[in-house]
C-alpha cells in the first residue's frame, strides 16, 4: 500500500502551516517574528504544493493540492490540532495519482485508488515513515522544525519571487544541540523562501540537501488564507467496493513476531534457508518475522553478531553503500551478489543477492569471509 507517502505529503504540508508559523533590509529575528504571528493568526490554508524529490533509492516528484483548518483543539503537548485533506493530483509515479488523505483531527483515512484500499485509524495510529521513504532529507526538516525555529541559526541571503510573491531567501543552519541530537554531523543544507508580506509571513518554498540522506524542494505554486473551508473537505466516505484496513491492525501484523525456525518457515511463503556453516561459537539467538514476508535469524558468538534475513517484499533499490566502505560484485550461490565491507572505523559486512525471487542479506560484524561462508552454507 502506498500509504507512506501521502503521510510524507501530509507531513510536507503541514510543515507549511506549522512554520506560517519593496525591499527593506530585514533581520531574521523580524521575520521569524512575523512567521510566527503568522502562525498565529492562520485559522486556514488552502494551497497547492508542488514536491520534487531524489534519495539513494528513487526520484520522482508530485503536485499536492492541501486544505489545512485548525479545529481549536489542542494535543496533549499543547499544540494546535488540524483537520487535513491533501490529493496527489499528479505525480511521477502514476500509480500514486488520484491518493487521498483525509484527517479530522482525530480520524485518518488514506485512499488509494490504484488498489481501491482505505487505510484508516486514529491519528495515533498514523504509520510512521522509515528512512527509507522518498525526501527523507526533507522530512528531516519536519522533525527540525518541530523543534521550533530556535533549532537554527537564520540568516537573510537574498531576494527573489515564488509564487508570484515577493520572498526573503534564507539559510537555515542547524544549531549545534540540534546537529547532537539528531545526530547530523552537519551534513543537511537547508534554504527557504519566506513571504514579505507583513501579516502573512508564510514560508512559500523549501529546498533540502541532506547529502547520503537525500534531496527535497517543496515549493507553493498557490495558495489562500483564511478563506473559510467547507467541513465537507474533512469527511470521507469509503468507496464502493473498497477493502478497509484498520491502522493499528496492520501496525500490529507489521511488529516483529519472535518464533521459532519451524513456525517462521510456515510463515512465508518461500523456502526458509538456513546455514549450515557459523563463524567460531555463533549461535542461533532469536528468529524473528515481519508482516509475513520477512525472516530475520540472529546469531550472536564470541566477538561476532550477525543476521540472515529473506525477504519476498518489494523493498525497492538497493541503498548507497555507506561512505568509506568497499564495494565488490561477486556470484554468491550462483546469482550477482553485492559485498560490502567497512574500512577504517567501520567493522563488519554486508553480503546481498537475490534467488528465487527472495532477497538475501547477511550482515553483522563478521569478516567478509565468513560472510561469503554462510551464504554458501544456506540450506
Amino acid at each position: 500500500m502506498r500509504v507512506r507517502l501521502l503521510s510524507l505529503v501530509l507531513l510536507l504540508i503541514s510543515a507549511l502551516a506549522l512554520a506560517a508559523c519593496g525591499a527593506e533590509q530585514i533581520t531574521a529575528e523580524e521575520i521569524v517574528a512575523r512567521m510566527e504571528t503568522a502562525r498565529d493568526t492562520t485559522q486556514d490554508l488552502h494551497a497547492t504544493v508542488a514536491l520534487d524529490f531524489t534519495t539513494d533509492e528513487k526520484s520522482g516528484n508530485m503536485l499536492v493540492e492541501g486544505w489545512i483548518e485548525k479545529t481549536g483543539e489542542t494535543d496533549e503537548e499543547g499544540k494546535p490540532v488540524y483537520n487535513m485533506r491533501a490529493e496527489v493530483l499528479e505525480a511521477s509515479e502514476a500509480e500514486i495519482e488520484g491518493s487521498l488523505l483525509v484527517s479530522n483531527g482525530e480520524t485518518f483515512w488514506a485512499y488509494n485508488p490504484e488498489e481501491n484500499t482505505v487505510l484508516t485509524g486514529n491519528k495515533a495510529d498514523m504509520p510512521e515513515r522509515p528512512e527509507t521513504d522518498p525526501a527523507g532529507a526533507t522530512e528531516a526538516f519536519q522533525d527540525m522544525l518541530e523543534r521550533g525555529l530556535d533549532a537554527f541559526e537564520i540568516e537573510v541571503v537574498a531576494e527573489e519571487e515564488i509564487a508570484g510573491q515577493p520572498t526573503w531567501k534564507l539559510e537555515l543552519t542547524p544549531t549545534t544541540d540540534t546537529e547532537e541530537q539528531l545526530q547530523l554531523d552537519g551534513l543537511i543544507d537547508i534554504t527557504m523562501w519566506v513571504s514579505q508580506d507583513e501579516e502573512f509571513a508564510l514560508p512559500l518554498k523549501l529546498a533540502v540537501d541532506g547529502s547520503d540522506m537525500g534531496q527535497g524542494t517543496l515549493e507553493v505554486r498557490s495558495f489562500e488564507l483564511n478563506s473559510g473551508l467547507d467541513d465537507d473537505l474533512f469527511t470521507f466516505d469509503i468507496p464502493e467496493g473498497a477493502e478497509v484496513v484498520d491502522a493499528a491492525e496492520l501496525a500490529e501484523q507489521m511488529r516483529p513476531r519472535t518464533m521459532t525456525l519451524d513456525e517462521a518457515a510456515a510463515e512465508v511463503d518461500f523456502p526458509l534457508l538456513s546455514p549450515t556453516v557459523l563463524p567460531g561459537d555463533a549461535a542461533l539467538v532469536e528468529v524473528q518475522v515481519l508482516g509475513g514476508e520477512t525472516v530475520i535469524q540472529n546469531y550472536v558468538g564470541s566477538g561476532v553478531t550477525f543476521s540472515v534475513v529473506q525477504s519476498s517484499d518489494d523493498v525497492g533499490a538497493e541503498r548507497e553503500p555507506p561512505i568509506g566502505s568497499e564495494v565488490e560484485q561477486m556470484t554468491v550461490r550462483g546469482q550477482e551478489a553485492t559485498l560490502v565491507t567497512g574500512n577504517g572505523a567501520q567493522q563488519g559486512s554486508l553480503l546481498r543477492w537475490e534467488e528465487n525471487g527472495v532477497r538475501v542479506v547477511v550482515a553483522g560484524t563478521l569478516s567478509a569471509e565468513d560472510a561469503l561462508r554462510v551464504a554458501e552454507s544456506l540450506e
